[in-house]
């Protein structure tokens, strides 16, 4: 046995427990079913991470990477459902709103965070992140996104128009990058080694293994929401922070893992770029969904956003913002990500809710005046929604102007 699926076989035996305990009907303590579904949660999302970087090396392209860029989010996609569709409004932003804000300030805070590290830890010398044009798609989604979700902040709701909107922004994101010309991150560890094998081994290992890690997400997934409910319950903590803290931080653990293992190999831009495309999904398919989930579960209408669960959308805009406009010019500073460093971990120190709206009208704020100011970079972003033979001469049109002296 090689050394990869070494590592697969303990990965997948790590997920035995879960699927254990689930199929005896979990009849254990919350805080054991916490670490085994947990730990089964945490094996099927590297797994199925794996899986998707390796299928990139089959397809690129129509509907199949609509299904991998669906499976990448599978597991807080599924929890953020479950509560949907139970009615559990006061809960179902939580792991959403979470999920969103770890991505994108992992992504920005990233090169602040490595700089903080043991010297060899670091990749050498940390410069400005150079980001390829190609990622513009992302921010303008996110940009759209961000603008629209400001009416669901505004009238403490989510409706099927906003399902419309938020999931036609999905479609139109992954027409951009299937068009687009750019090259997916290069996978590494035992995603590098499945893309090595031959064709025909490696179409076989993908579907089995994508089919194993979504088969465990959907067994386990729910149950570790749960549990974490429950554990909280048990310690007298909240409920909703746990829920947006540390089920976002397990399913999400494949992601910034690539993405800090990229950026120590000297490839920042592809870290980003890993970050960037989980994140459009969470604030776009995923959020989009929801209503539709509430209305055909236990709910009726609009799905209700109180004032707590609005505050929290409107901090996930504004860190969204944020990650936008220190992104617009394609050059990730050091003293943009110090800054998301420093107001992101100010949600942990302080999470009471009049902070969190302190927090997001501070991002905001930044958000607009680095976006004024770099006001000539925002025509390239509204090209990027453009068909791709307009977006490329604009983008060659940018790149003249940039190399003007």
């Amino acid at each position: 046995m090689t050394l990869w699926q070494q590592r697969l076989a303990m990965t997948a035996g790590g997920t035995v427990p879960g699927i254990l305990v689930r199929m005896t009907g979990g009849k254990v303590p919350y805080p054991l079913q916490l670490i085994v579904y947990g730990a089964a949660v945490v094996a099927a999302a590297f797994i199925l991470a794996w899986a998707s970087e390796a299928a990139q090396a089959n397809v690129a392209r129509g509907a199949v990477v609509a299904a991998v860029a669906f499976v990448a989010i599978l597991p807080e996609y599924v929890v953020e459902v479950h509560f949907a569709f139970t009615g559990r409004a006061d809960l179902v932003t939580a792991n959403l709103t979470g999920a969103s804000r770890l991505l994108l300030g992992v992504c920005v805070a990233l090169p602040a965070v490595v700089a903080a590290l043991p010297r060899r830890w670091r990749p050498g010398p940390l410069g400005p992140i150079a980001v390829i044009p190609a990622q513009r798609i992302e921010l303008a989604i996110l940009a759209l996104a961000c603008v629209w979700a400001l009416r669901a902040v505004m009238t403490g709701r989510l409706t099927l128009l906003d399902s419309a909107v938020l999931v036609a922004l999905y479609v139109l994101y992954l027409r951009r990058t299937t068009a687009s010309q750019a090259e997916a991150p290069a996978p590494v560890g035992v995603a590098a080694a499945l893309s090595e094998l031959p064709a025909a081994q490696r179409r076989r290992w993908v579907r089995i293994l994508m089919s194993f890690a979504a088969a465990v997400i959907l067994l386990t997934a729910v149950p570790f929401g749960d549990a974490v409910l429950g554990s909280g319950a048990l310690v007298g903590m909240s409920p909703y922070l746990l829920l947006q803290w540390l089920v976002p931080v397990a399913t999400e653990v494949p992601e910034l893992v690539v993405a800090f293992v990229l950026f120590r190999h000297g490839r920042g831009g592809q870290s980003v770029a890993v970050l960037l495309a989980g994140a459009v999904s969470q604030y776009t398919l995923a959020t989009g969904t929801l209503p539709i989930a509430y209305l055909v579960g236990a709910g009726a209408g609009p799905l209700p956003l109180a004032g707590r669960e609005r505050v929290e959308l409107l901090l996930s805009v504004g860190v969204a913002l944020y990650a936008i406009a220190s992104l617009v010019t394609l050059r990730l500073s050091r003293g943009d990500a110090a800054i998301m460093l420093t107001l992101f971990s100010i949600q942990f120190l302080l999470p009471a809710v009049v902070t969190r709206a302190a927090l997001a009208l501070a991002f905001i704020v930044l958000a607009i005046e680095v976006l004024v100011h770099e006001r000539r970079h925002l025509p390239a972003l509204v090209a990027a929604l453009a068909p791709a033979a307009g977006y490329g001469s604009t983008m060659r049109r940018s790149a003249a102007v940039r190399s003007r002296p």
